[in-house]
């Protein structure tokens, strides 16, 4: 409800950003870099959001540290690729050519103004590169290693990841296991030298402390504040001993506050299904989406999230929780399946982490139910366990007592409350093809992501059967690495309204935003590729705004 108080400002500038992920920052660099005074708030005592929690890689078409290794590409061919992956359910098909034209310039402006550095992962391609219009290597830029040391007092506020070494992609995720040379590591943590997420967080962090801009933190944003216009002329903030802040923003406010998938009700409204394990700071509970929603913002791509099956280690824990890990690339070798509550497959085990988790919410007529969307599990076998590292188990290690194991097959399904028989069954049905390396059921061993993720090892590394015991059972839930719906925006990362118009001053980006990729995942960084494009968009329209005259009569709090 929209109600008109008097408003005493604590302080007037000219933009307020609301986060301080990539798409917030960048916000920010560009805003003050076209001559505006620029104020950060950021809810948490830790900087850079999600992007600092993640692989901080942005997948950007035709950017300039491909065409340094002659790695071609074109608008064209990365606008086929992505149309043939959105199926026409993007919310703006006209914002693909924006994020296409304009990525590639974002990147050469952190490079050319900020020290933000990029570099191309050897091997690592488009997760559906066989597609027409995608590419084998280029698109997914690699974060290169920071020295945290030089943002002085915030070298340890920048956000971290429980489990992340400080290895580039290059080096951790897209190398064997075997090729990793851990004295890197230990060096760069005794130079506190960090990579990728936390290293493009603090790239862009450093960037702020030069030109600076304020960064507030603990202080989230609460409330909008809007004239007898319509106009977004300021927030009302929390501070930490939650005592109430307002402060006038002449140009506008950029929300880039994350997502919404640790708020359960946002969830249960909008999502087609639950998202019981979030992969993403807890801070991430639609504080954006709520004042968007208030200020009148029509909403797109509701629906959707950046899907992501999600595994536990209850060992380990984050900021007070146990850490639900990012997806574990064993799944997709051989000598393992997935089955539901019932024992049976319901999937191409070696999907992209953005696609698998789809299955969880298919609808059974027959039953009238939801098979998949609890109960999952993950069966694999010795031989599997030997050679890779499943979670956090390395290889010659004994199972930890989280682990259900058992030397039969009907053992384990009575250990984890699968129908034994059932279990049974599947396995020796998928054994016998698995020893052919064949899956007539659900042509494992046929997508490009899952060569990918085995390294192109051939179908023996893809498909084998599970016969040698002991065996072991992880459950699979279901996660996500945030939300990607929200106010929907045009060009310039303005905020619509449900009439249709631009709110003047009110802009948003990243996971605050309509994901203007529908449920299209086209590679690694396909989260971040957009947030930091139209942050860059923003920041310049928002920075060379006309500044209003804010006075304290008439305001409109929202």
């Amino acid at each position: 409800m929209i109600m008109k108080n008097d408003v005493k400002w604590d302080a007037v500038t000219d933009v307020v950003v609301l986060g301080s992920g990539g798409a917030a920052l960048t916000t920010a660099i560009l805003a003050h870099d076209q001559g505006a005074e620029v104020v950060i708030f950021e809810k948490s005592d830790q900087i850079g959001g999600t992007t600092a929690f993640s692989g901080g890689i942005p997948w950007i078409p035709n950017n300039r540290y491909m065409r340094e290794l002659g790695l071609e590409d074109s608008h064209e061919e990365a606008k086929m690729y992505i149309t043939k992956l959105t199926h026409g359910k993007e919310p703006d098909p006209e914002l693909i050519d924006v994020y296409i034209e304009n990525g590639a310039k974002m990147i050469d402006y952190l490079h050319e103004h900020t020290p933000v550095r990029f570099a191309v992962p050897k091997g690592y391609g488009d997760y559906y590169a066989n597609l027409p219009g995608g590419k084998k290597e280029g698109r997914s830029l690699d974060p290169l290693p920071f020295p945290l040391n030089d943002l002085g007092e915030w070298s340890e506020r920048i956000r971290r990841n429980p489990i992340f070494p400080p290895l580039t992609l290059e080096e951790g995720g897209a190398a064997d296991p075997g090729d990793i040379d851990f004295t890197i590591v230990a060096t760069r943590m005794e130079n506190n030298i960090t990579t990728m997420g936390r290293a493009l967080a603090g790239s862009l962090f450093k960037a702020v402390l030069d030109r600076g801009i304020q960064t507030l933190t603990s202080t989230p944003g609460k409330e909008l504040v809007m004239n007898d216009e319509g106009a977004v002329i300021g927030i009302r903030a929390e501070k930490e001993d939650g005592a109430d802040i307002f402060i006038g923003a002449r140009k506008g406010v950029m929300i880039a506050s994350g997502g919404f998938e640790w708020n359960k009700e946002l969830v249960r409204s909008f999502l087609k299904g639950a998202i019981t394990h979030p992969q993403s700071p807890s801070h991430n509970e639609g504080d954006g989406l709520i004042m968007a929603m208030e200020a009148g913002a029509a909403l797109a791509n509701m629906s959707e999230a950046w899907w992501s099956p999600a595994f536990v280690d209850p060992t380990i824990e984050y900021e007070g929780k146990v850490y639900n890990q990012i997806d574990s690339q064993a799944r997709t070798m051989a000598n393992s399946i997935l089955v539901n509550k019932h024992g049976k497959r319901f999937v191409n085990e070696g999907s992209t982490y953005m696609d698998l988790p789809k299955s969880f919410y298919t609808y059974d007529q027959n039953s009238q139910s939801l098979p998949n969307e609890s109960g999952v599990w993950m069966i694999f076998d010795q031989k599997l366990k030997d050679r890779a590292l499943i979670v956090t188990m390395a290889p010659g290690e004994n199972a930890p007592d989280w682990v259900a194991q058992a030397n039969s097959i009907r053992e384990l399904a009575e250990k984890i409350g699968v129908e034994p028989d059932q279990l049974e069954a599947t396995v020796e049905r998928f054994n016998k093809h698995a020893v052919h390396h064949e899956d007539p059921d659900f042509n494992r061993g046929t997508l490009h992501f899952e060569n990918f993720a085995t390294r192109f090892q051939g179908r023996e590394a893809m498909i084998g059967p599970i016969e040698k015991g002991p065996f072991y059972a992880l459950p699979v839930h279901a996660g996500s690495l945030g939300t990607n719906g929200g106010p929907r925006i045009n060009a310039h990362g303005q905020v619509i309204s449900l009439r249709g118009e631009v709110i003047p001053g009110l802009y948003a980006a990243g996971n605050a935003a309509m994901g203007i990729l529908g449920g299209a995942y086209p590679g690694a960084g396909g989260t971040i590729g957009p947030a930091l494009t139209f942050g860059y968009l923003a920041g310049m329209h928002i920075g060379s705004a006309p500044a209003r005259t804010i006075s304290s009569e008439e305001i409109v709090l929202a």
